[in-house]
């Protein structure tokens, strides 16, 4: 592992501008099931009121799904970050990584799974005259949420099994891709000890590569994502291109605006659903290419961009777990038959609504996503007892 290429040291600049691209994703997906809960299809929406503001809001708020490749990335690129560097320096210990990712997910998905619980046994209790829980909810197609209200969903998301051996819990649909994340987290560092124990002739290959079948196999059609995944695994590993010196900062700039305009015309293809540079593959491979030139950014931004940004990727992760039962319950409460025209008034209505929510999201997090640090520190503390 020593000859390896060594995970790239991130400046505060692209720790900084790392951070608002987790925050924005997380955006994306809120504001893509915001405006489809609360406001009728851009098809359906006035005459009268499709001025550019209008259509600009409608494309703007429908790449929730694309978001969650830019989070594959992401995630590729630090988990794999810290497994490389944790194998070169001989402090890597299985039972570390897995008390790391455990409480990371643990610490967010279990009271987002009982506060998920809560609104909707409550929404469906007083709230589902027009059968939002006991249908499926137009424009989304996600299943009837009262029929996943069981133990056997809620268990499954414990276990990281839904979409593939049980039903997402509840009305949290978002959950499904915290079953790829997981399998993700464990397929790469056994890949790693399989590369490993070949190179070094071990008895243990065979372990190895049957445990990668094993995981292959459980994520099934989730297989594509971690391409994706791997691609920020390659971004994590992959040598520094723009030099040095004076003109560094003009090559990574021009690089970003050029790759970013890629990923801006598969993010277009993706939403006229037209072309396969649409698909998730090649936009999470454009978002590497974006992330590439991102962790090369030199210098350092201003301290309150950092902190801002930082505070809005601290609650990231709270923010896509807790959201949507939310939302759901508000639809149900204040309009459960027809949604909004995206008028002037309704609109402020629906900033608010989307506020309130992240406002839910971030002040859960002081208590949760926040505390991952000292919560992993105590258990690993545990574990040494």
């Amino acid at each position: 592992m020593n000859r390896a290429p060594r995970p790239v040291t991130l400046t505060p600049g692209a720790s900084a501008y790392l951070d608002t691209l987790r925050a924005l994703a997380a955006m994306a997906v809120l504001f893509d099931h915001w405006r489809a809960l609360f406001y009728v299809g851009f098809a359906d929406v006035s005459p009268q009121l499709r001025n550019v503001a209008v259509r600009s809001l409608y494309f703007l708020t429908a790449f929730g799904h694309q978001a969650v490749m830019a989070f594959f990335v992401l995630s590729g690129f630090f988990i794999s970050s810290s497994v490389v560097r944790a194998r070169q320096r001989g402090t890597w210990r299985w039972r570390d990584y897995a008390i790391d990712r455990a409480v990371r997910l643990y610490l967010v998905l279990l009271p987002g799974l009982l506060l998920g619980a809560l609104w909707d046994v409550t929404g469906s209790h007083y709230f589902d005259h027009a059968g939002i829980y006991s249908q499926p909810l137009p424009a989304f197609g996600y299943g009837i949420a009262d029929q996943r209200l069981n133990l056997s969903s809620f268990f499954g998301c414990l276990l990281f099994l839904q979409t593939r051996f049980t039903s997402v819990f509840g009305s949290n649909y978002p959950l499904w891709s915290l079953f790829s994340e997981f399998w993700y987290y464990v397929l790469f560092p056994v890949l790693v000890a399989a590369a490993i124990a070949a190179k070094r002739r071990s008895v243990t290959l065979a372990a190895w590569l049957g445990l990668a079948i094993v995981t292959v196999w459980i994520l099934n059609r989730s297989m594509p994502g971690f391409v994706v995944w791997l691609a920020g695994s390659a971004v994590a590993v992959a040598p520094c291109a723009f030099g040095s010196g004076k003109l560094r900062s003009l090559r990574v700039s021009l690089y970003i605006l050029l790759t970013s305009a890629l990923a801006g015309i598969c993010l277009w293809a993706a939403r006229a659903s037209q072309s396969w540079y649409g698909a998730d593959i090649p936009l999470g491979l454009s978002f590497a290419l974006v992330t590439y030139g991102i962790v090369h950014v030199p210098g350092t931004p201003g301290n309150a961009a950092i902190r801002l940004a930082r505070t809005f990727a601290g609650f990231s992760f709270s923010l896509y777990v807790l959201h949507f039962p939310l939302l759901l319950f508000i639809r149900a409460a204040l309009l459960p038959a027809m949604r909004w025209q995206p008028d002037a008034t309704h609109l402020v209505l629906g900033a608010g609504i989307a506020a309130a929510v992240l406002f839910y999201a971030f002040a859960l997090a002081h208590f949760t996503e926040r505390k991952t640090g000292t919560a992993r520190s105590w258990v690993r503390s545990l574990a040494d007892i």
